[in-house]
């Protein structure tokens, strides 16, 4: 099922391969640093593919958790059921009566940390008192508080009302949603692909008023009641969702994130912040950077053989 991953993996023109750590021991900053493959995360849709990468230092009940469960192969056949333009992409089994089998989780929305490793963005944030940039991730900070980012792309984990009522509903936000920052547990980013989720078809949930039909009214009811649902989310299923580290080491891809902080990132955002040079600007814009604007890059490089 994977085998195209392993045919893109080796055609990509970049250099280099992924192996070793980001740091030598000469104290030498490697610019791009491998994504680890328990961390990489590989959804096929109907709309094409997307790689994600875990945070699993911001996060780790519920990157543990999401783990468990695509490796149970729940997600499989499922839909991202809840596609709303402007907001949100959510996905997973929509309906608490299928997750009892999922232990709910405390909220990891944001942590205490040292600064060390953190990279400002260099200039002032609308909703956070710093934001930047740690190991590609956008990230705020107030004081030695740190959470990860609502940005286009991020990977975030749904919940009723209440902080600790998230299992393993998540949802990938179609633009900058900040406001939910802090609220909500951030636990990885579309790091490839983002395309495809935005290729998703536009749907909201199951109208309650037909819940009864899907787990009150009997067997033959509920199997009508599904299969309708079925063809309303045909173009948003989840075909397959594998992690990395679970396929075989020649069949499996490799992506690389530019290193935060780290010399070639500084450099590309000083880039997109000077737009003095263009000469059909009559006003130059002033040179900020908003924190969502400009994704950590990230790329799939050539395997490396083990011999």
């Amino acid at each position: 099922m994977w085998g195209k991953w392993a045919v893109a993996a080796m055609l990509v023109g970049v250099t280099g391969c992924v192996g070793g750590e980001q740091g030598h021991a000469e104290g030498v900053m490697e610019p791009w640093r491998p994504v680890a493959p328990e961390n990489l995360v590989l959804l096929e849709t109907t709309t094409g593919t997307v790689a994600i990468e875990l945070a699993a230092e911001a996060a780790p009940a519920h990157v543990a958790q999401f783990r468990a469960a695509v490796r149970s192969g729940v997600f499989e056949g499922e839909y991202f059921y809840r596609v709303i333009e402007g907001h949100v992409a959510q996905a997973g089994l929509e309906f608490e009566q299928r997750l009892t089998d999922w232990p709910l989780l405390p909220l990891e929305a944001e942590r205490t940390t040292p600064a060390d490793g953190f990279a400002p963005l260099g200039n002032a944030d609308l909703f956070a008192a710093t934001a930047g940039h740690r190991g590609g991730f956008a990230i705020g900070r107030e004081g030695e508080q740190e959470w990860l980012l609502n940005c286009t792309g991020a990977l975030g984990m749904a919940r009723d009302a209440g902080p600790d009522t998230g299992s393993i509903e998540f949802f990938i936000p179609l633009g900058p949603r900040r406001y939910l920052d802090r609220n909500y547990t951030v636990f990885g980013r579309v790091i490839d692909g983002m395309d495809n989720v935005h290729r998703l078809k536009r749907v909201d949930p199951e109208a309650e008023e037909n819940y009864p039909g899907l787990f009150e009214k009997g067997e033959a009811a509920s199997k009508a009641a599904f299969a309708a649902r079925a063809e309303r989310l045909s173009g948003n299923e989840i075909v397959s969702i594998a992690l990395a580290a679970d396929l075989p080491a020649d069949a499996r891809p490799a992506y690389e994130v530019m290193a935060t902080p780290g010399a070639e990132w500084d450099a590309l955002k000083t880039s997109k912040r000077d737009y003095s040079g263009i000469d059909a600007f009559i006003h130059t814009p002033p040179r900020v950077l908003d924190v969502c604007s400009l994704p950590v890059p990230a790329r799939r490089v050539m395997l490396q053989n083990d011999d």
